[in-house]
């Protein structure tokens, strides 16, 4: 069975996360991540068309589903790198916040 390739969603949840870590409502960025997860998969999708015409990765079996599988594990692998990252800018956030005397 092929290897899906996770290059293309590695480089856009570093550039995603490197875009809005200084926002301060990361709750808000949701929309942002989400249309970031997509774009990947439609980007890694593309390659990994791009690798198997190349003759790079033999896709065995159905090719459709081979895209449809590259598609969606770079929607995750964004989404994956977000909401650890998400959760240490609050935990960061919140320890950096002086109490009020």
């Amino acid at each position: 069975m092929a290897q899906i390739p996770i290059l293309v969603p590695l480089i856009v949840a570093g550039a995603f996360l490197g875009g809005v870590w200084q926002t301060k409502d990361l709750a808000a960025v949701w929309k942002k991540a989400v249309l970031a997860a997509a774009l990947s998969g439609v980007l890694n999708a593309g390659y990994g068309w791009l690798l198997g015409a190349m003759k790079i990765i033999s896709a065995t079996g159905n090719n459709l589903a081979f895209l449809a599988s590259c598609g969606f594990v770079a929607f995750v692998v964004v989404v994956a790198v977000y909401l650890p990252a998400l959760g240490v800018a609050k935990y960061r956030r919140g320890k950096s916040i002086e109490p009020e005397e």
